[in-house]
């Protein structure tokens, strides 16, 4: 467990002080993760850069709080910041599966519950005392994002801590649309647009880069018992959750024929995707680019591997890495 983030008071530090540490605060969460993303902040101007850290430093303690990574310190018995529908949705998930009734399983359950509390107390004005959710209400103040979608995000995450088990397609997208398009939709309002398309393409930009996630993380997932890959769509080329565990699956005719069906419903949506990057402010149009630019990398070294995504884990070595980067400067195309 990491430190806290609940800030001392200590009558020494201005509003706007605190304020600026709760972005710096943000910022080192976000740039901790080494992700893509981060490095894809960089680009934007400082005041939606700021507010994109604070963001994604939300979306990064939610999911660290799901994988057991971190969870808030202090006494979480009392947040119970779900609806009613949703609560007794959880606990249907925790009767029919029993495995899950451990402290550190609901340890994890209330730290997102404390998560929607705190949305909930920035919806109503409410002051906040830890630097994460004081950076995220004057972000959720300078731009419109509706805090919405981010209690739809804990919602999908929710989801994670119980067995998955989607059967379409349509299933698997319905969960990418609250893990990834739901951040997408709140990013845009920082990046800018006047367009109201760029909320549809966002939609299929958050689409495009959690299938890519689905399979860049397969081992990884496995390993925490979650699968995300349909039934009923490995079932049409004779395949079943239980062949991922064949060391040799890579190699069969039938897993490179699913792992074709599968990137072609990923092609469709990146092509979608595609359509928002014109319609940002142009000052922020180089970040998600970026991001775009390297997820269809990942998609693009999957085809090469023709669809062996298990006995090693989608990466792009530095060199790639830095194609990538300076393309950015020059071509406007990702084909």
């Amino acid at each position: 467990m990491t430190s806290s983030f609940l800030l001392v008071e200590d009558g020494s530090s201005t509003s706007s002080e605190r304020l600026e540490q709760a972005y710096i605060d943000c910022e080192s969460i976000a740039r901790g993760a080494s992700s893509s993303f981060f490095r894809s902040f960089r680009h934007l101007p400082e005041p939606k850069r700021k507010a994109v850290n604070a963001l994604y430093a939300f979306c990064r303690r939610v999911d660290d709080i799901v994988d057991g990574d971190w969870l808030p310190e202090g006494d979480l018995s009392s947040f119970d910041g779900a609806t009613e529908e949703r609560r007794s949705t959880l606990l249907d998930q925790r009767e029919a599966n029993p495995i899950y009734e451990t402290e550190q399983h609901r340890l994890r359950l209330r730290g997102l519950m404390m998560f929607r509390a705190r949305l909930d107390s920035i919806e109503r004005g409410e002051s906040m005392n830890e630097p994460m959710f004081i950076a995220l209400a004057d972000t959720a103040q300078r731009y419109p994002i509706d805090l919405e979608h981010l209690r739809e995000l804990i919602n999908g995450m929710e989801d994670d801590l119980f067995e998955t088990n989607y059967a379409r397609f349509e299933d698997l997208r319905r969960y990418c649309y609250r893990v990834a398009s739901t951040v997408g939709l709140c990013l845009i309002e920082i990046y800018g647009y006047t367009d109201p398309n760029a909320r549809r393409h966002a939609v299929e930009m958050g689409l495009f880069l959690q299938l890519v996630n689905v399979l860049r993380d397969i081992q990884e997932d496995l390993e925490r018992n979650r699968i995300y890959l349909p039934t009923e769509e490995l079932a049409k080329f004779g395949l079943t959750h239980d062949d991922l565990t064949d060391p040799t699956l890579a190699t069969r005719p039938a897993w490179q024929n699913f792992m074709r069906h599968y990137i072609d419903h990923v092609v469709a949506n990146r092509n979608n995707a595609l359509g928002l990057l014109p319609l940002l402010d142009k000052d922020a149009r180089r970040s998600p680019r970026l991001m775009c630019m390297a997820y269809n990398a990942i998609l693009k070294e999957a085809i090469r591997r023709n669809g062996d995504v298990l006995s090693r884990r989608l990466t792009l070595n530095f060199y790639r890495k830095m194609q990538i980067a300076l393309s950015t400067l020059f071509s406007p195309s990702l084909d």
